[in-house]
């Protein structure tokens, strides 16, 4: 008797749990919720493989194509894919098309291993007005935008991904042109 309800609480939680724990790796993707690697190339990677981040999609298929080597990018998304996704549909009125979101990553990328004070090219060839406090972790002005360092470079070709400050949510990105 009691090895049946044993079989029985093993099938039970089986029938259970299977379909609980598929649910919840539908629901959250392992990527950038178990580290944030140093190199913005990895991480730009790895934010790529949320299902929502329309953002971190077009700008690894942008680095890929375009950019061989380290690169400074400034991230939109702070609050989180969701939030990141409704603040692109207000900037357009839509959803952003492939082509828009790849100018927008043009506008908000650097190529070099970081922000520096003094003026800046985006890789949409627009030249920016960059102004850079202190010491390596400083908080930094690309036009009307304040952002700060995200990443933490291991090697002087990591690149850095840099994030908004939450100091003005009005703008969390460059516009391209």
């Amino acid at each position: 008797m009691n090895s049946a309800l044993l079989v029985l609480g093993v099938l039970g939680g089986l029938l259970l749990g299977v379909p609980l724990l598929l649910v919840g790796g539908y629901i959250w993707q392992a990527g950038l919720d178990l580290r944030s690697p140093s190199s913005s190339r990895e991480w730009i990677s790895l934010c790529a493989r949320g299902r929502e981040d329309l953002f971190c999609k077009a700008a690894n298929r942008v680095v890929r194509r375009e950019v061989p080597g380290p690169f400074a990018l400034i991230y939109p998304g702070v609050t989180g894919d969701r939030d990141l996704k409704a603040t692109l549909t207000v900037w357009k009125g839509r959803l952003p098309t492939a082509d828009e979101l790849e100018a927008l990553v043009r506008a908000n990328l650097f190529v070099g291993p970081g922000l520096k004070t003094g003026q800046m090219r985006s890789l949409d060839g627009q030249v920016r007005r960059v102004t850079c406090g202190a010491g390596e972790l400083a908080r930094c002005r690309v036009g009307p935008l304040e952002v700060y360092p995200h990443t933490r470079p291991g090697r002087a070709d990591d690149g850095r991904v840099y994030l908004p400050s939450g100091r003005d949510r009005t703008q969390t990105f460059l516009p391209p042109r």
